[in-house]
């Protein structure tokens, strides 16, 4: 069931990510483009289940349109398929979808299971756009509807009882003609969970419980507690913003929890915040939260009066009679605001950031005018819970952010992450993080805690890792579960943070290698002296995706196709030169049984470390391609190492 998941989320993925929030926050959606709450709750479960990539500007494009082949392969994945891929690879049912194309083992599948048919002419037209018609009998053939129940005429047939059945809800589909967009292909999805099914076998299989308050989320050691219950996550993450919301838990035949179904609205977060006055009081917080008994969070981990620190922010989550605190401080230039200095209910910093200012920091912040250097107090969700004057308080800024690997600057704002701009010079760093008239200003900060990182132990350099440990790989926020449990060797840790109970709250890694260290498959390009056949001129591109190549002009020895390591920068005259270059090693043929999980390999007697960001080459098709896919798609594999972790993945049927 594990692996149903981990592929399903694949193909999910294209539906957009989500701002991770923690323990206790509002859960509001983040996509600029996304106003409705149904569209919103459906990404935020689906993030839940492990969801974290999307477009880096910060939209979900609601309205962009599938086509057959998208569709298709998200259907594959959450019918269990991936583990029977392989051999649909190297068939051919349609005559337009031969094995070279990318999606054709699942078209392939998902024919011979029986949930897709090709038009009238024998053709699958795999790039035409889906219809809602078209996706909504998918699903309806996986919930075990038969094509000789259905009375009247296709399509209209299976969207009448896609309608009764609860398939349609709230998708706002009106017409089975329509191309199916990403913010509907959300909602079916969503919807999958508590569909009525038919009369057949059943391909979509999920058990959804009663209504309970989820309580607990601990990513680092895969559990989640809903109603009192402690369940196995079957895809753990690191936090999420559905704790303290009431809903339904959604279980796999193997008892473990897929995700949690909210009801819009039971957060139940108040808009009121009390800043912390002195170190280790609790003034105003038995008055926010209506009673003594409820237990601290801070940044996300449980914490005691004694662990608050002056200026800290705590809010109240009711529906876990739960105080949470951030400790983030950040020092901005007061740009603007809305509606008005005196009373503002939103405020611009951090070069075009517009933040929320809850009602209790309108005191505050009418104080201080625009065109002032201040300190802004953030609640655990990032919103203003108080200002000061930067010249005068001892709340001086301790931001910091990790970047992405794609440069989105994000923001630890207690245990969570804020996006606030981008800096793709920073890509996989830690910054510290501070704003002026100029604008957005990031130093890199490197250290801290040092050490082997032991997962399967809980620590680093002999520290306990906390229960909620922010764990990013390359800039990549990754659960602790998706790392190599025979641990990570201390040179890839770039940074390590502790918390006040001394334990290490924030790891960032990188890939053990200098910044402009690149991995990929050579290409040599010769040209000759006709005359004395000698060679005149030589390039070498390394390709390292299918977007990204590098073309250096170089007298390395190296033949077309092998897989190269290599460091390159400008030479004065402004081209490209190597300054390191190697072949990598070349584990062959290793087998889909010695992989340990996605992030490790046991070969010859010796475990190789895979980072999550490995590359996968398709030497059938050409192309680049996941690891997952790489996994499906053969039983063997080529695997290249570098400096004892593995690199690249080559694949081929």
């Amino acid at each position: 069931m594990k692996k149903r998941i981990l592929t399903w989320l694949l193909a999910i993925s294209m539906l957009g990510s989500l701002l991770t929030v923690p323990a206790g926050a509002a859960a509001v959606t983040k996509f600029s483009d996304v106003s409705d709450s149904y569209t919103a709750t459906a990404v935020e479960t689906l993030r839940l289940m492990g969801v974290l990539d999307g477009y880096g500007d910060g939209t979900f494009r609601p309205d962009t349109v599938l086509n057959r082949a998208q569709f298709c392969k998200m259907a594959v994945y959450a019918m269990d398929g991936s583990g029977e891929l392989g051999r649909y690879s190297t068939v051919t049912i349609f005559p337009d979808v031969k094995p070279s194309h990318w999606a054709s083992a699942y078209i392939n599948m998902a024919a011979r299971k029986g949930i897709i048919s090709g038009f009238a002419d024998g053709k699958f037209k795999p790039g035409q756009t889906v219809t809602a018609g078209q996706a909504v009998t998918i699903l309806m053939r996986g919930l075990g509807y038969k094509d000789e129940d259905m009375g009247g005429v296709w399509p209209q047939s299976y969207m009448a009882e896609a309608q009764t059945n609860g398939l349609l809800k709230s998708t706002g589909i009106t017409s089975a003609y329509a191309g199916l967009t990403r913010a509907q292909a959300a909602k079916l999805f969503l919807n999958l969970f508590e569909a009525k099914h038919g009369k057949g076998e059943a391909l979509f299989n999920y058990k959804v419980g009663e209504e309970v308050y989820l309580t607990a989320v601990d990513g680092g050691k895969g559990t989640m507690t809903a109603g009192g219950k402690t369940y196995t996550m079957a895809h753990p993450v690191a936090s999420t913003s559905l704790i303290g919301s009431k809903g339904k838990a959604v279980l796999n035949s193997a008892g473990e929890i897929l995700t949690f179904l909210p009801i819009t609205g039971s957060n139940g977060v108040s808009n009121a915040a009390v800043i912390i006055g002195a170190n280790g009081s609790v003034a105003g917080l038995d008055s926010m939260a209506g009673n003594n008994s409820y237990q601290i969070y801070k940044n996300g981990s449980p914490a005691t009066a004694a662990d608050l620190k002056k200026y800290d922010v705590a809010t109240y989550a009711s529906a876990t009679n739960s105080i949470i605190v951030s400790d983030t401080r950040v020092s901005v230039y007061y740009e603007d605001c809305k509606p008005s200095p005196s009373s503002p209910a939103t405020i611009t910093v951090l070069g075009g950031k517009e933040l929320n200012v809850l009602p209790t920091a309108v005191d505050s912040l009418s104080k201080l005018k625009p065109g002032k250097q201040i300190v802004l107090l953030l609640t655990a969700d990032g919103q203003v819970a108080g200002a000061e004057d930067a010249n005068n308080t001892g709340a001086r800024g301790n931001a910091m952010a990790v970047v992405s690997e794609k440069g989105d600057v994000q923001l630890v704002c207690g245990g969570a992450l804020l996006n606030i701009g981008t800096a793709s010079e920073y890509a996989g760093q830690v910054v510290s993080v501070y704003a002026d008239k100029s604008g957005l200003k990031l130093n890199k900060i490197s250290g801290g805690v040092g050490g082997d990182l032991l997962p399967k132990e809980g620590t680093l350099g002999g520290r306990k890792l906390a229960d909620n440990v922010m764990l990013f790989d390359g800039g990549r926020q990754i659960a602790l579960s998706e790392l190599s449990q025979t641990g990570v060797n201390s040179g890839r840790v770039s940074y390590a943070r502790t918390n006040w109970a001394g334990q290490v709250d924030l790891i960032v890694l990188n890939n053990g290698l200098a910044g402009d260290m690149i991995f990929g498959r050579a290409i040599v390009d010769s040209k000759y002296d006709p005359t004395t056949g000698k060679e005149t001129d030589r390039t070498i591109t390394i390709v390292c995706s299918d977007t990204e190549k590098y073309t250096v002009y170089s007298g390395n020895s190296v033949s077309t196709g092998a897989f190269v390591a290599a460091s390159i920068k400008k030479s004065v005259n402004d081209r490209l030169m190597f300054t390191r270059f190697d072949t990598m090693s070349k584990l062959s043929n290793v087998s889909s049984s010695a992989w340990i999980g996605k992030t490790a390999v046991t070969f010859g007697s010796r475990t190789y470390e895979v980072p999550s960001n490995v590359q996968c080459y398709n030497d059938d098709t050409g192309k680049w391609m996941t690891l997952d896919d790489a996994k499906a798609y053969g039983d063997t594999m080529n695997l290249y190492v570098y400096d004892g972790v593995v690199r690249i993945v080559e694949i081929k049927a």
